[in-house]
């Protein structure tokens, strides 16, 4: 590893310099920028492992999540699933590599931005709906526009709970304990949740 880590500094080196015209100045020139580009890049090595705390464990954490979105967007594709494997690498990689007070923090804070987003988002929504203004310029009656509500407030509490009690039977099938088992009353409560 040395080897390779020194030939990619000694070839960005020799990168840098005007080849055609080789003297003992240009020789020094290129033993300054590979001697610089070998220490700074070994000190900042060095920096970086003892720059380890859960500060900067969470905030890197949280960082590489929000690079992958970036990089989504520069390249005009879609955030959600990018962000969503680069969790599941995270999860599987970095997660085993903190510190546990760090694992604690992360849990926590993600579950609190968590939190606040969905809250903001059924607020807005919730806003949105009871615009007064958007209701008047509707040319749907209030009986078309109720039965729309309602048929789509219907629908949501299907899928949800096409979603929950399937998946709750297979993770009781799985379950080896029997006191473990998610009961139909806890199905039917996390059911309702889901679709609030």
């Amino acid at each position: 590893m040395v080897n390779d880590a020194t030939s990619i500094v000694l070839f960005n080196a020799v990168q840098s310099l005007d080849v055609s015209n080789i003297d003992l100045l240009t020789a020094l020139k290129l033993l300054r920028t590979f001697l610089y580009l070998f220490f700074t890049s070994t000190a900042l090595g060095i920096a970086m492992v003892h720059w380890h705390s859960t500060d900067h464990e969470v905030a890197l954490m949280m960082l590489m999540a929000y690079l992958s979105d970036m990089l989504t967007e520069l390249l005009n594709l879609r955030g959600i699933l990018t962000i969503f494997l680069c969790v599941i690498v995270m999860s599987h990689y970095t997660w085993h590599n903190v510190t546990e007070s760090s694992r604690v923090t992360t849990k926590h804070a993600f579950a609190t931005i968590s939190f606040i987003a969905e809250t903001f988002i059924f607020l807005y929504v919730g806003i949105d709906a009871l615009d007064i203004d958007k209701w008047k310029s509707s040319k749907a009656s209030p009986g078309t526009s109720i039965a729309v509500s309602s048929t789509l407030f219907a629908l949501v509490l299907v899928g949800r709970a096409a979603f929950v009690f399937p998946i709750a039977n297979i993770t009781n099938c799985i379950k080896k304990r029997p006191s473990t088992e998610i009961e139909l009353r806890k199905q039917v409560i996390i059911s309702d949740i889901f679709s609030t």
